[in-house]
């Protein structure tokens, strides 16, 4: 008997999407599997779609629940499975017919506890369709992979998201590995660098098998949001945990400040153009997150290159508020 898989939709307000998403897992070529629609507290016809498919086909399992937004729906998908396998899939994108085949192929014969694959971006503004391909597989235990893909992965954006991956679902359970719900944003890099922790056989597959629809007009990631510098700090502190477990690590502490010292350099131009703000109240946010000790410690260890962001790391770490907002105001007004 095949391992079954267990597909994970979270959909909230997304029925224009969910006839392309059904007719995608239709179409998958590996047989035994179950779609779980978790319908979070839509307002739409999402309900009435998801329950028309189950209708249809016993495959489709649906879970209609109050609104708690997408680490909660992935969060109630999970607990609903039943398959040796989850796949998690964002209602909005594209899936191959053969990602489930040729990913479960490899999980199985490497007795892997996730399975990375490569993606599409596609730029739903300009229909612009992008290659992401990390270069070559890899199959390997914790170690090999920490010391030799991991920043492979990094630079490619294959180790962010959640639904490039196939994991073994005993892995999530016994780890107690979880979405969660009370960081709203970046909630995927704080369960990839808290998933690394404990995965043993990672395989990455340099083949593409998922479209990413990029939205930058209204994307959330440039907008503010409250409670982003504390997403993308709880995510830095498991990636240093992580990188902790290892004696050879510079080179991905290294990486992993990078990112996020430019995750909350986003942050510091939000808050910056936010017009909701007074100066005062920007300078004030702004510097209590110059004063926070892991975000200067990472300033300090990572390597920017561009000369905007080496002028940022100084204003940073002699907490100029006034200048950091000066500084994107201009950039701002001069790109226009």
């Amino acid at each position: 008997m095949s391992k079954k898989v267990s597909i994970i939709v979270p959909v909230y307000n997304g029925e224009k999407y969910i006839d392309r998403c059904a007719k995608n897992l239709l179409a998958q070529t590996y047989e035994n599997l179950e779609f779980i629609i978790v319908d979070d507290g839509s307002t739409d016809k999402t309900p009435e779609k998801c329950d028309y498919y189950a209708s249809r086909d016993p495959r489709f399992v649906v879970v209609h629940k109050a609104n708690g937004g997408l680490s909660s729906a992935r969060n109630a998908g999970t607990d609903k499975a039943t398959g040796d396998y989850v796949l998690y899939y964002d209602v909005d994108d594209d899936i191959t017919e053969s990602l489930v085949e040729d990913n479960i192929k490899l999980a199985e014969s490497n007795d892997a506890d996730v399975v990375m694959f490569c993606f599409w971006y596609f730029n739903v503004d300009t229909g612009e369709k992008k290659d992401n391909l990390v270069g070559k597989d890899f199959i390997g235990d914790k170690k090999q992979f920490f010391d030799s893909f991991l920043n492979t992965t990094i630079d490619h954006e294959v180790f962010n998201a959640p639904w490039n991956k196939m994991y073994k679902r005993s892995f999530l359970i016994d780890n107690s590995l979880r979405f969660l719900p009370e960081f709203p944003i970046y909630e995927d890099i704080i369960f990839a660098s808290k998933m690394l922790q404990y995965a043993e056989k990672i395989v990455v597959n340099n083949n593409m098998y998922y479209s990413y629809y990029v939205r930058s007009s209204g994307s959330l990631i440039t907008k503010y949001m409250d409670g982003y510098f504390a997403s993308v700090t709880r995510f830095y502190k498991n990636a240093m945990d992580y990188c902790r477990m290892f004696a050879d690590n510079d080179a991905q502490i290294l990486k992993f400040s990078n990112l996020y010292v430019t995750l909350v350099n986003t942050n510091l131009k939000q808050i910056s153009l936010r017009k909701e703000l007074s100066f005062e109240e920007k300078k004030r946010t702004i510097r209590a997150i110059c004063d926070e000790d892991i975000f200067r410690s990472a300033v300090r260890i990572s390597r920017l290159e561009r000369i905007r962001k080496v002028i940022i790391r100084q204003l940073v770490l002699t907490r100029n508020a006034a200048a950091i907002i000066r500084m994107y105001t201009f950039l701002e007004h001069i790109n226009r």
